[in-house]
């Protein structure tokens, strides 16, 4: 799809504003401050990379190439909206270190930047086919959300990963990569990611052994399988911090239920979240319970797409009913399988809330989260703190990209 010459014209109008944005000042306050004034990841000049992409832009209006416009304009967008959150450079021009101060501190340069910017993916946009653009305005709104309190905090953090950074601390330098060989000789941080896999080899085969057993029994039992699903869903969707409280109090080493029922049987009581061999799996028995009715949920959507036909086939044919789960039902349940697989291993290796309500990573539960939240928000070392999640990341990734290798998902049927 290519530009229409007004559509073109138009957007190099757009590439002409946002060069006369070089030329203003993009904040306005003791003194104005000029875009060159700031710097991007890697402290490379705001002015150098921005340009860039500028250049860009000019380039793909006059090839008339809509997509690779598109895709110069959004990159764009996001370096300007990032001015936004450098106050080291701009926050002289303003009293409070509120965020918000920055659209009232603003100059006619980055107003100008941003005209320039939005002129260009609205013409870009109305470029673009209908039936390409409709769908993605509907999901727009999700998009934005996603990308302001999830993609974009991500990629900061790449950024405060490389620089020590304090928040009580106005100064923060530049340290390379200091930080991730401190984390990768710091012998906590991998106790906590040795501690986190022991949670998850716990979690991740009971949770889905006992969820598909349940769920093979509900699919079994015509009757009452609604109610049956609101039972094992509920956990679920009950908040994290009152299931955490209601197990504290069932492990209770004084007058817990579950310490009650050993004395009933005359067995010695345990102090079940105190005691460093088995505080941990504690923990993992309550995940194991609230998780486990996602999973049925999903296992039961896998059962109910099993056409009636080759059930019926198979009864036909003679087949036990061993052998029916054997060589029928759990290989046609492979994708369901894989799914819970994978997302119970990223979610069981990233656990955090029920071990900071429940033992508050004390008795040898401090698993790698908590230690990452500990040192950023309790140490105020977000630098550290920040290196740390992007080894965690990489970690995970491996992990996940190993997972679907050895499953075939990324093989095409």
């Amino acid at each position: 799809m290519e530009l229409t010459k007004k559509s073109q014209l138009i957007a190099i109008f757009g590439f002409i504003i946002i060069v006369a944005g070089f030329f203003f000042p993009v904040t306005m306050g003791e003194r104005p401050i000029f875009i060159w004034e700031f710097s991007f990841l890697f402290n490379a000049n705001m002015a150098i990379v921005f340009g860039v992409f500028a250049i860009l832009t000019f380039v793909f209006a006059m090839m008339r190439k809509t997509n690779w416009l598109l895709s110069a304009a959004i990159c764009d967008l996001i370096l300007v909206l990032s001015f936004v959150f450098m106050l080291g450079t701009w926050k002289q021009s303003v009293p409070s270190k509120f965020y918000l101060h920055f659209f009232r501190a603003a100059s006619i340069g980055w107003y100008l930047l941003l005209a320039g910017v939005v002129l260009v993916l609205i013409v870009t946009l109305r470029s673009l086919p209908k039936k390409k653009v409709a769908p993605y305005l509907f999901i727009l709104p999700m998009l934005l959300g996603i990308g302001f309190l999830t993609f974009f905090p991500a990629i900061f953090a790449v950024y405060v990963s490389f620089r020590k950074w304090n928040i009580m601390v106005p100064k923060k330098p530049f340290v390379g990569f200091d930080n991730y060989i401190k984390a990768f000789q710091d012998k906590y941080f991998w106790d906590s990611l040795l501690i986190s896999f022991k949670y998850a080899i716990v979690v991740i085969p009971s949770k889905m052994i006992l969820a598909y057993f349940f769920a093979l029994l509900i699919y079994a039992i015509p009757k009452f399988k609604s109610f049956f699903r609101v039972v094992y869903f509920l956990p679920t969707v009950t908040s994290v911090i009152a299931v955490s409280v209601i197990w504290s109090w069932i492990y209770h080493p004084s007058f817990g239920l579950a310490n009650y029922i050993l004395e009933m049987f005359r067995l010695p009581t345990v102090d079940w979240l105190g005691e460093p061999n088995i505080a941990i799996f504690s923990v993992a028995i309550v995940s194991i319970w609230k998780g486990i009715g996602y999973d049925v949920i999903i296992f039961l959507a896998g059962l109910n797409a099993i056409s009636e036909s080759v059930i019926e086939a198979s009864e036909i044919d003679g087949a036990t009913r061993w052998q029916k789960l054997k060589y029928i039902i759990t290989p046609l349940m492979r994708p369901s399988l894989v799914l819970i697989f994978i997302t119970s291993t990223i979610g069981a290796i990233q656990v955090f809330s029920e071990i900071y309500m429940m033992t508050g990573g004390n008795a040898d539960t401090k698993t790698a989260v908590f230690y990452i939240w500990e040192y950023g928000f309790t140490r105020l070392n977000m630098g550290y703190a920040s290196a740390m999640s992007m080894i965690f990341f990489g970690i995970i990734l491996i992990i996940t990209l190993i997972q679907m290798r050895v499953t075939k998902l990324l093989k095409e049927e």
